[in-house]
């Protein structure tokens, strides 16, 4: 299960101190193509994006699901705070989506984040509760998973601290 403690606990271990209630999950972001599109609609590749005290973090899922087969933990991608020269937020049109833009010193990184009010019935809500896939079923959109998904519960203050980090 991708639990928040257990990302927590994985990220204090590679040496980052991580902020509390700042990781949600995302996706590289599709650009504008039809093929790139598709693709990002298919792909299974997610990253538990953590803020921390000096840098943004992205662990992949598998490191989290995969943490008692594979002894190997990495960071998949780190932004150190003092190389962002702007962070830019947007709603994606005709989408339940976010785009998160980092642009830093040497690249520009856009991320797929999805929006919190369908995360139940939606992959960032089947990562964060740690439940079956699409958590398809009775209790699916009940206030009882609502509670145990974390995506939903740091959405709102992950983008905030993201939208107010010095730049």
């Amino acid at each position: 299960m991708a639990n928040e403690k257990n990302v927590s606990k994985i990220i204090k271990e590679l040496g980052y101190e991580p902020k509390e209630q700042a990781c949600i999950v995302v996706t590289y972001a599709p650009d504008d193509s039809l093929g790139s599109k598709l693709s990002h609609f298919f792909t299974l590749e997610y990253y538990i994006m953590q803020m921390c005290e000096e840098e943004i973090v992205f662990l992949p899922l598998q490191v989290i699901f995969f943490a008692g087969f594979f002894p190997k933990k990495e960071i998949e991608l780190r932004i150190p705070y003092d190389t962002l020269r702007s962070v830019e937020i947007t709603e994606v049109k005709n989408t339940l989506n976010y785009e998160v833009t980092l642009t830093t010193d040497t690249d520009t990184l856009r991320f797929s984040v999805q929006k919190k009010e369908w995360s139940e019935f939606r992959s960032a809500g089947t990562v964060a509760t740690g439940n079956s896939f699409l958590n398809v079923g009775a209790f699916a959109a009940t206030k009882g998973w609502q509670s145990i998904n974390w995506h939903r519960q740091n959405l709102d203050n992950t983008l905030s601290l993201l939208q107010n980090l010095p730049q």
